[in-house]
């Protein structure tokens, strides 16, 4: 993802909706992971720091390295980002149908 330090917001927000639409759940994501540079490839990437909050849960430790993969991979571009925030705000702002 280009400019990735300057998105860190963004990208930390990202996370913890995709979470909350995935999982129903809030999760703190603060040290969980953290920038830094790649050593071959001098990139700014995430590299996850997991505490037991997020290694107990073995589908969330899952769904959370693929996420953090998709964006050190280049294929979560800013504005994707950003496009997916807005869909899991929209989802959560529409009323609840009930179905009997």
């Amino acid at each position: 993802m280009e400019n990735m330090l300057q998105n860190i917001d963004l990208i930390h927000r990202y996370l913890s909706v995709s979470i909350a639409d995935q999982f129903h759940i809030h999760v703190d994501l603060e040290g969980e992971y953290i920038f830094t540079q790649n050593i071959v490839s001098k990139k700014t990437i995430i590299a996850t720091t997991f505490t037991d909050k997020i290694l107990s849960d073995r589908q969330l430790k899952l769904f959370l390295s693929a996420l953090i993969v998709e964006i050190n991979n280049g294929k979560c571009t800013v504005e994707l980002i950003r496009e997916r925030i807005r869909h899991f705000e929209e989802l959560r702002r529409r009323p609840m149908r009930r179905i009997i």
